[in-house]
């Protein structure tokens, strides 16, 4: 089984292009999660995949090149999780608040995408987010149906964008309580012109049921914190929690 299983539909790649590009993409996310990105190369790479070394270039100038590629597909994956239960979504308000709060929570708590960036390197930089076009949609609509207030979409959308990706940022950092994803998206609906008691309800509503990429294969120890990068998949707990405790020092 591969490390990310996809329980939702997928466009279906038909071409030898598209497929080739999918299975190196497939073969540096595995390669990642079990040895770390400082540890494989492009020959790694392309030996899981079962391809000549020389191909990897027709597809990705380096090896930075395609741990984005595996990012830009966490991001389809998830944006593809959420899109049918976005569809059913009448109330604006509701939209974003459900948004916001998959993501906050997917970004914090999903183990395909938690463990490819602490093997990645990158648990201080990357956090999952909506597509900014998109939250700019989800503010038109809501202006344009009377529900929000906005003199400025762009800037709206560049500002609850900016929040959403420093309070990622900080809990993953251990600098915020969990408990700032809430405030997060209360503020936000305030800002957007609902009332207070309104922004915190929504707030405060429990995510339903959606869907969320997965992986099964050696889950990562929980008490690892998100922002330290470890080798997980060959240490033992003891070790982990040694090495993490002598950081902490």
């Amino acid at each position: 089984m591969n490390a990310l299983t996809q329980p939702v539909k997928h466009i279906h790649i038909t071409t030898k292009r598209g497929k080739t590009r999918k299975k190196l993409i497939n073969a540096g996310r595995d390669l990642i999660y079990k040895k770390g990105i400082e540890n494989i190369s492009i020959q790694d790479i392309t030996e899981a995949a079962s391809l000549a070394t020389g191909s990897f270039y027709n597809y990705f100038d380096n090896k930075n090149a395609i741990v984005q590629a595996i990012i830009e597909d966490f991001h389809d994956l998830f944006s593809e999780c959420l899109r049918e239960h976005r569809g059913k979504l009448n109330d604006p308000a509701m939209r974003v608040s459900v948004t916001l709060k998959y993501y906050f929570t997917q970004a914090q708590d999903n183990e395909a995408w938690r463990s490819f960036i602490i093997s990645a390197g990158l648990s201080d930089t990357h956090i999952l987010a909506q597509n900014p076009k998109e939250c700019r949609d989800d503010i038109g609509a809501g202006k344009k149906g009377g529900r929000f207030r906005s003199e400025n979409v762009f800037i709206t959308q560049s500002l609850i964008t900016g929040m959403a990706t420093y309070i990622t940022l900080e809990i993953q950092r251990g600098n915020l309580a969990r408990s700032a994803i809430n405030e997060t998206i209360r503020h936000v609906l305030r800002m957007l012109g609902l009332p207070d008691i309104a922004a915190k309800a929504f707030a405060e509503a429990p995510l339903p049921d959606i869907c969320v990429p997965t992986r099964e294969d050696q889950p990562a120890d929980e008490n690892t914190r998100f922002r330290i990068t470890v080798d997980r998949r060959s240490k033992s707990r003891d070790v982990q929690l040694a090495s993490i405790s002598n950081q902490e020092g």
